[in-house]
């Protein structure tokens, strides 16, 4: 049952430190009967059986405290197990793993692991790592072991000994630690603690160091040497940096990364150093390239580091000192003074690129303005250029008389060439039978911008709409929303003089420009091109004039007196279109006023721009006879003379006014002596009242012929404002409603309804285009409501009827 002491040394006596008095009595007659069997010569034993039960007694009385084998067949105590472990560990030299220990003492592994861990805490020279049980003994043993290996090696590793020893680094590198010095001679890496070598170890490194850089006189890659002398890469950093720093190797470190590092003895240093300065003593210029195959990777860096005082041009492919561009600068005075031309090339290195050639003239030329730079490398007196310009003189009198009688056409001005200016207003009498029919036509109250037109209510008008007004109204919404309905522009012609070839084989044929290269020829050439060409227009033209004679003299005359009776003629009508506005509210006269600037005074500015760019022989495209704001100010662009500039730059901005007062003002200037001389004189009462029955009988006849109940609506309202308030009057078709309501207290009530019935049919109408949703038979009642509507419209203004008791206009309400 017990664990005999014979087998492993064994004690079986159970502690009775805590039994109480009585049990003590009664074990101790126990045991005097069991000794008492024991010794007995009689065959009266207990048998096992009772023996358990004993034990088993005295387990649940707690008088004691046993542990059974795995097999139940043996049980032993507390202390017991104690005692077998260590004397296991000792078998084992100091290490033994606590399964092996379970497997050995037949004990169950719980029982094993709490023992292992209650001697643990009480022995400090036990240590358990990793369910492993190692005592003092066995560091000791491997810290020699180590040691060797340290001496024999020269260095060693944690990771090395955590492979062998099969045990954590971290603990093997605390042995390593804590024997230093003692156990194991040797010292520790500062930057891998993990890492311990021996001081001969470090002094071979620094013999090996020393004298593989010693014996070096060219660049050569840190990594190179490590690998071919088998160094250790951190402990080769650090002896080769100390050796450095005390000055035992001269040279440096360069490159940056470890990778890409390099050593670069001092020698080697100075003799690059000699070899480019001898260079540039001898060239005056630093090739790039050549520094590259010395080994300097940033020439650039490395001139303006080492040549901190040196006046240098650095270019794409080498760096020129003072005494080449001093050269170059002196070839090109020469080549200057002398009227000629230098070609640098031969001069420079050959490793510049035409491109760093060019830079260089570039930068030569930038305080000499009688230089031209052709081909990238040649350089040009302008002189001799202009003398190359003369050479055309001769060839361009003899063309410039030819042209002049095969085309005289194109020697015009452009504006000669085009028909006169249309423009709005009232006929004047100055207007030829031609132009009063075409103003009848366009110029009454709805159709063009004299008459009013609906202007910015047809701008969105439909197709059903547009189909009775036809093309004049078209034209006059374009007019309205200032697009001038022309085509697309075309460019001025001008009479060719010589292709740029023809000039090329021109200057090669000449004397100036002997030997000359063909490419430098041919740049000449076309930088000549455009100039001969401009200076070609004006020999041809003044040829042209001085053939034309008198004849040209009094046809400008003409055309200068149908400019002034055009200008004079708008003028008027702008201020008789005045009076009309004055009679309604202000927020209608800005309207009003709007409208006026952008239609007659436009086309006045629009003559006056034109005349002005004639008289300075500015080619005027046909798109720009009616001329837009964007063409306005293309021509204010062109004007020389810097006063006529200003009084048509405050003109065009007039137009944008609320009132005419600045358009006039400007208008007058531009009348004045030292302009136009048009002479502006206002009407007398007699010719005022002409005008003003001319354009009612225009108005009227149109309003017969007008088959659009709109465009009848605003010629009725003009109509009627002229014939009861006895003003002309120039309207949009946004202000008909103003022109109805001030005309409330001059109708009858049933003509007032019935005009009030048409403008708002004429609204539904427009709505119902505008939507996206109208009914084709809404519109088509609507069509027919006021196709019935439109013959009463007309006769209230054809036959119109004063009302007995005239209503004062003013204080009637506005029209709903």
């Amino acid at each position: 049952m017990f664990r005999k002491q014979s087998d492993r040394g064994r004690q079986n006596t159970p502690s009775t430190a805590n039994m109480a008095a009585a049990d003590w009595e009664e074990i101790k007659r126990l045991a005097a009967d069991f000794q008492r069997a024991q010794l007995s010569s009689t065959v009266q034993r207990l048998s096992e059986r009772n023996c358990v039960e004993i034990v088993q007694l005295l387990q649940q009385q707690k008088l004691i405290d046993l542990i059974y084998t795995t097999d139940g067949k043996e049980f032993l105590t507390s202390q017991e197990l104690g005692k077998e472990i260590r004397e296991e560990l000792q078998v084992q030299g100091g290490r033994v793993n606590i399964v092996d220990l379970q497997q050995t003492l037949n004990v169950d592994f719980t029982h094993v692991e709490s023992k292992v861990n209650e001697i643990v805490k009480s022995d400090r020279s036990l240590t358990l790592v990793l369910g492993q049980l190692i005592d003092e003994s066995y560091l000791d043993s491997i810290a020699e072991e180590i040691n060797d290996k340290l001496q024999d090696q020269g260095q060693i590793t944690v990771a090395q000994l955590t492979k062998e020893y099969d045990l954590p680094g971290d603990f093997l590198a605390q042995v390593v630690w804590d024997r230093m010095g003692t156990a194991i001679h040797g010292q520790v890496d500062d930057f891998d603690r993990n890492l311990v070598y021996t001081d001969a170890f470090v002094s071979r490194h620094r013999a090996k160091i020393r004298g593989a850089f010693s014996a070096m006189i060219r660049p050569t890659s840190l990594q190179n040497v490590m690998t071919q002398h088998n160094l250790q890469e951190r402990l080769f950093n650090t002896i080769l940096e100390e050796l450095l720093s005390t000055g035992r190797l001269a040279g440096c470190i360069s490159g940056g990364t470890q990778d890409k590092a390099q050593y670069v003895p001092d020698v080697y240093t100075q003799a690059q150093n000699q070899w480019i300065d001898a260079f540039y003593k001898q060239n005056g210029y630093f090739e790039y390239d050549a520094m590259r195959r010395l080994g300097i990777s940033d020439p650039v860096s490395f001139i303006k580091k080492r040549f901190k005082t040196e006046s240098l041009q650095y270019l794409s492919t080498c760096c020129l000192g003072t005494g080449v561009s001093d050269m170059i600068e002196a070839e090109v005075d020469e080549a200057l003074a002398s009227k000629s031309w230098v070609d640098v090339t031969p001069l420079l290195p050959s490793v510049l690129s035409p491109t760093d050639i060019s830079q260089l003239l570039q930068k030569c030329l930038r305080s000499k303005s009688d230089a031209l730079l052709c081909c990238d490398t040649i350089v040009v007196s302008q002189q001799l250029v202009d003398v190359c310009s003369k050479h055309f003189d001769k060839i361009m009198s003899s063309k410039a008389e030819k042209d002049a009688q095969k085309n005289p056409i194109m020697l015009l001005v452009e504006g000669e060439k085009q028909a006169p200016v249309k423009v709005s207003g009232i006929s004047d009498t100055s207007y030829g039978k031609d132009e009063r029919k075409e103003q009848r036509k366009k110029k009454a109250a709805g159709s063009s911008k004299s008459g009013g037109g609906l202007q910015g209510r047809e701008v969105k008008m439909k197709a059903t709409k547009k189909k009775y007004r036809g093309r004049e109204t078209e034209a006059d919404d374009q007019d309205e929303r200032g697009d001038t309905g022309g085509g697309g522009k075309q460019r001025v012609q001008e009479l060719p003089f010589l292709s740029v070839e023809e000039i090329a084989e021109e200057l090669t044929g000449g004397d100036c420009l002997q030997n000359c290269p063909d490419d430098m020829i041919q740049e000449i050439a076309g930088k000549l091109h455009r100039p001969l060409t401009q200076q070609y227009q004006q020999v041809a033209r003044s040829i042209f004039l001085q053939s034309v004679g008198a004849a040209s003299s009094g046809a400008r005359k003409k055309t200068h007196g149908e400019l002034s009776d055009k200008i004079t003629g708008l003028w008027r009508n702008a201020l008789l279109f005045e009076k009309g506005l004055l009679l309604f509210p202000e927020e209608t006269q800005t309207l009003m006023y709007k409208h006026l600037l952008r239609t007659v005074c436009s086309d006045i500015a629009n003559l006056i721009f034109c005349e002005v760019a004639s008289d300075h022989l500015i080619a005027v495209s046909a798109d720009e006879s009616q001329l837009t704001p964007e063409g306005r100010l293309k021509l204010l662009s062109k004007i020389p003379d810097d006063k006529t500039r200003g009084i048509l730059t405050k003109m065009h901005g007039s137009l944008n006014g609320k009132t005419l007062n600045d358009f006039l003002q400007q208008l007058e200037l531009m009348c004045g002596t030292d302009q136009l001389e048009i002479l502006l004189k206002k009407p007398d009462k007699k010719k005022e009242r002409q005008l003003v029955l001319s354009h009612r009988e225009m108005l009227r006849e149109q309003l017969r012929q007008e088959d659009n109940a709109a465009m009848g609506l605003h010629l009725v309202a003009v109509l009627l404002v002229q014939f009861h308030k006895q003003c002309l009057l120039h309207t949009p078709g946004r202000c008909v409603p103003q022109i109805l309501t001030l005309l409330r207290g001059h109708l009858v009530p049933e003509d007032y309804d019935t005009l009030l019935r048409c403008q708002d049919l004429v609204v539904k109408q427009m709505k119902l285009q505008q939507s996206d949703d109208a009914s084709s038979g809404d519109s088509s009642d609507l069509c027919e409501q006021l196709n019935e509507l439109l013959p009463k419209v007309k006769d209230i203004a054809l036959n119109p009827k004063k009302p007995e008791k005239v209503q004062n206009s003013d204080s009637a309400p506005a029209a709903e």
